[in-house]
Parts: C-alpha cells; structure tokens; sequence
C-alpha cells in the first residue's frame, strides 16, 4: 500500500475523476487540455499501478468498472477534503499566527541557525510557532514533508520555488591535541600516514579515499565514520582524527585547528518552497529571515569565494564570533 501511496500522483487521479464524469476520453482532453493519447496512457499506467482495471471501453464511451466506481468514490471524498483544507488555508493566509515547519542539514541546523530562530521568535507573533526537523536527507517539500527546505543538493522538482541562500566551504581541521602527537600533514598525499574521521550522509557522499588511496588504505586511515554533524564536529574536537568541516569550525567554540594541504570543497546552500506556501505571511516573513541568517556581506564565510578559517579569525573579532556562533563548547 505504501508503495501505490508513493507512486500515485493526484494528476492522475483527477484524470480518472474527469473520465468518470464526461464518459470520454475525448471530452476530458478537452476539458483538462491534454492530448487524447495522454489521456488514455495516464489511465493505463494508473491501472498498472493500482493491479486492476478501472474503465470498461464499449461502444457508446467508457463506463467504470465496480472497483472503479469505489475508487472514484473515496477519490471524491478525498477531493472534499482538500478543498476544506484550502478553504482553510486561505483564511490563515493572511496571519503572521501558526506553525511553520522548516527542514535543513544537521549541522546548519544546529550549529547556525538554532540561535538565529532563538532570537527571531523574541519579535514573532506569540502564536507562531516554528517546528525545526535537522534532517540527514533532504526532505519532499511538494509532498509538504516540510513547509521550507535548507539542503546542499539543489532540488530538482520545477514546481519548487528555489533559491540559492550561499555556499557552505569545506575545509579540514584536526584537534590541537591531535596535531601534537601526530603533526600536520603539508601534502594531500600525507593523509595517508594519518587518522581520519568521515562524515557520510544523502547531502554528503563522504570523502572518496577508497577512489585516490586505494581500499585496504582507504579502510586503515578512517578511523570513525558517522552521518551526523555533531557527532562528527565532537570527534574531531577530541582528537578522533582528521575530518572536513565549514570553514567557520574554529568559530563554533571546540579546540579545531585548520590543517591546510590545499583540499576544499565547495556546495550550494538551497532553499525550497511549497508554491501555495509563498501567499501565506507568516511563511513570507520566514523567508525573508532565513535569506538575511544567510547574507554572505553579513557573513562572508557563506560567499561564493572560499574565506579561509586563518582570514575569518582576522576579520572577526573575538566577541563578533562567540556571538554568531554562541559557544557550544569551551574554547581552551
């Protein structure tokens, strides 16, 4: 059942409602403005899908069959309520009150942006609420899994609203304690004498050592591997290894020091929209706030140019840095 949930679209749905109310094939073409062929392919494929048939084709047009007359029954009851849905959407359009439910990566989510929504709900309404999924995979937006999605793979469903916020730069750190007992390496080719901690999620395929060291190599220097971000940030800040983190890393608060052997990586940060969320305000506002937490003039390390962890340390003061980043842990 989960399956058929998944793969049956409601165009397809609305396809067979309009057969089942004009009893042509060529009437609903003209009424849903398709070809004739692709209308009779949609209801093909739905019954494909669905394991049994749902129009008998006869002379005088088609008629549906017993599982289809249930079919469009509980399609119609379905219908209702959407429309009862929207109705009721409409009317909270114009309200800044509500929930609004915002997905993004785990380690934006926690380490950036948590403390900006900390602050943007002292001036929002007393009633609107904000439900924040650090998601590990990037979430259906149009399937409305979430309201808004944070995510570094660019969507690729056109009916989004989509825009770039920044870029997110990925550079590699280790613990100073780390470095004291193993060194820096200076070279890429150096990693390979060292311990490493790799992250791997659906946004960040991993670090590919197996393609450029070779397996058996690969497998001896990754010494820890895991698929969150915080997770990762503590065990590099205890000395775990060497691992990739934003260029902001030293910023956060843990003992991180930048190790430069000239390997960095660069990815899109994307926002995405449901297009009926736009009309809402309070979704609007949100938006708006979002693009600001992400302003590379406010915050450079977001630009399209790489700002190193060496050059943030000098454009940013002490007291600047504890404030965007809020400390999670004590800096030595």
């Amino acid at each position: 059942m989960e399956h058929l949930i998944n793969n049956v679209d409601w165009n397809s749905i609305r396809t067979l409602l309009a057969v089942a109310e004009t009893k042509s094939f060529r009437k609903t073409a003209e009424r849903t403005g398709q070809a004739i062929n692709t209308v009779r392919r949609i209801i093909s494929r739905l019954e494909d899908q669905l394991g049994f048939t749902l129009l008998n084709r006869e002379a005088d047009g088609v008629h549906l069959t017993p599982e289809g007359r249930r079919m469009v029954g509980a399609a119609r009851d379905v219908e209702l309520s959407m429309q009862d849905m929207l109705k009721t959407a409409v009317a909270t359009r114009q309200t800044s009150e509500g929930s609004i439910r915002l997905a993004i990566t785990e380690g934006l989510g926690t380490f950036w942006l948590t403390p900006r929504i900390a602050d943007y709900l002292e001036h929002a309404p007393a009633k609107q609420r904000i439900e924040l999924q650090c998601a590990m995979r990037s979430v259906d937006v149009m399937r409305l899994e979430a309201d808004i999605s944070i995510q570094l793979v660019k969507p690729d469903r056109p009916e989004l609203i989509v825009k770039r916020l920044g870029y997110l730069h990925l550079v590699p750190f280790a613990s100073s304690d780390y470095i004291k007992r193993f060194g820096k390496p200076t070279l890429f080719k150096d990693l390979a004498h060292h311990r490493v901690v790799e992250q791997e999620t659906d946004q960040l395929d991993g670090y590919g050592l197996d393609k450029i060291f070779g397996t058996e190599i690969a497998n001896r220097m990754v010494r820890l591997k895991t698929n969150f971000s915080s997770a990762h940030y503590w065990a590099i800040a205890k000395g775990a290894g060497i691992g990739i983190m934003p260029n902001y890393a030293t910023a956060i608060g843990g003992d991180v020091e930048h190790v430069d052997f000239d390997l960095k990586y660069r990815t899109g940060i994307w926002l995405a929209t449901h297009p009926d969320l736009v009309r809402s305000v309070r979704h609007r506002q949100f938006i708006d706030f979002l693009t600001d937490s992400f302003d590379p003039i406010r915050f450079p390390w977001f630009g399209e140019e790489m700002m190193t962890p060496e050059a943030i340390e000098q454009a940013f003061s002490r007291e600047d840095l504890s404030a965007y980043f809020e400390g999670f842990t004590a800096r030595k």
